[in-house]
């Protein structure tokens, strides 16, 4: 066989495989692992439903965070104080003399002065001895007492009556959800605001801790992150892709963490919503006055930043502190790939407050990790629940996908051409 017949028998296989090899090379670099950023340009314009705003030392100033001053809860004075006697509720009455001998004992005698607890009726009364019925519905405990000293004026000299709440049925406030103690408490222990309630209630309840590892559990680890490497590195040598790092400081955590910036606060009074923040900004001054009858409700809502891209593990990030940064919140990503990212394509994409502000316009924040300064922007530039931060690829990361389907098609046109020897 003439050189020019072998020739003439592979290559028609060999281009064809090579053809079809370039053309699923085209069809994977050009989509990308990420949306194409060429079309963001700084600035704002009509046609396009959101503003590009690039972050230097200039433009940061408009949004980095200032700290909050410190300022008082926002609690009525009379908050958590006004208790009123309702039907159901019990009072202790108790009544004394300023003189020994007279219908009721003196001060020094405090047992034999308690009358015994009242019962409120349902018609709002309540009955005390040598006074009567008494009507107690809607009245504090002062304005009770006055009302038992008018009546037995004539009968005693000087006395003084002390009326207590011993269960208050209808003073109470309901806690639910994620606390410890989920129920009614009272306002008459004290609670004046929704900080007040939910600490009575025990608090925000703790994540449960997974099981401690047995020494075996430990050593399979071991030996599957051992063998998760040595696959890494035979498909590094392979050409092929290589698996995400093994690194635990990576891996998902085992428990959900919470914390006061993953929690949100409902109060509802008669039927209507009064509050709805998160636990953090009650912390930090925003608590409330509590009446008779609200709900408080304390429920997860998880505030998070979506990263994307090259880096180093992709996923949610968890807002753990006031005015997270765009710096620390890459940080707990384990920052960008130095082999796959586009440092000057880092992007954070930010959606408009509608429910506030119906024409509001989304914004696309772009950095430029090349500049000196972008590092000192990432860290007073603040993150908000619900951002997408997104770092391109490199422009050579796209060609080497083509390089290695190009590599890879060779492959297996070489195989093909050894089969028809």
């Amino acid at each position: 066989m003439t050189i020019r017949a072998w020739l003439g028998g592979i290559g028609r296989p060999f281009a064809l495989v090579l053809g079809l090899g370039i053309g699923v090379a085209g069809c994977q670099a050009v989509p990308g692992d990420g949306p194409w950023m060429n079309g963001a340009k700084a600035g704002s314009t009509e046609a396009m439903p959101f503003d590009v705003i690039d972050l230097t030392p200039t433009t940061i100033v408009a949004y980095q965070a200032s700290p909050a001053p410190a300022r008082p809860p926002t609690v009525e004075p009379s908050a958590g104080r006004a208790l009123t006697a309702a039907p159901g509720d019990v009072l202790s009455v108790r009544i004394f003399e300023r003189y020994e001998g007279a219908t009721f004992p003196t001060i020094q005698n405090d047992a034999a002065s308690d009358l015994g607890n009242k019962i409120v009726t349902p018609e709002g009364t309540i009955e005390v001895p040598y006074v009567g019925t008494v009507k107690v519905a809607g009245l504090r405990p002062r304005e009770i007492e006055a009302e038992i000293t008018a009546r037995i004026a004539n009968k005693a000299k000087e006395p003084q009556v002390l009326v207590d709440f011993v269960a208050d049925r209808t003073n109470t406030v309901m806690v639910s959800g994620d606390v410890k103690n989920p129920g009614r408490v009272s306002l008459s222990e004290g609670l004046r605001t929704v900080m007040d309630a939910i600490n009575r209630a025990g608090g925000p309840v703790e994540p449960k801790l997974p099981p401690a590892k047995t020494k075996k559990q430990m050593e399979e680890e071991e030996d599957a992150a051992a063998a998760s490497s040595k696959s890494a590195a035979a498909g590094s040598s392979g050409g092929g892709p290589v698996p995400s790092s093994a690194n635990p400081l990576f891996d998902e955590p085992k428990v959900q963490i919470t914390g006061p910036w993953q929690l949100e606060v409902i109060v509802r009074r008669q039927g209507r919503l009064i509050l709805d923040k998160q636990l953090s900004e009650l912390m930090q001054g925003g608590d409330i006055g509590i009446e008779k009858g609200d709900e408080i409700v304390l429920r997860p809502n998880e505030q998070v930043v979506t990263i994307l891209g090259a880096v180093a593990k992709a996923g949610n990030v968890q807002i753990k502190k006031p005015n997270m940064s765009l710096a620390e919140t890459l940080g707990a990503v384990g920052g960008l790939v130095d082999l796959r990212s586009n440092k000057t394509g880092l992007y954070v994409f930010r959606m408009g407050d509608l429910e506030t502000n119906p024409s509001a316009r989304a914004r696309i924040f772009r950095l430029d990790f090349m500049q000196p300064s972008s590092v000192l922007v990432a860290q007073q530039f603040p993150v908000q629940p619900r951002d997408v931060v997104f770092v391109a690829n490199a422009p050579l990361r796209e060609y080497d996908k083509v390089l290695s389907s190009l590599y890879r098609s060779a492959a297996f046109a070489g195989g093909v051409v050894a089969l028809t020897k």
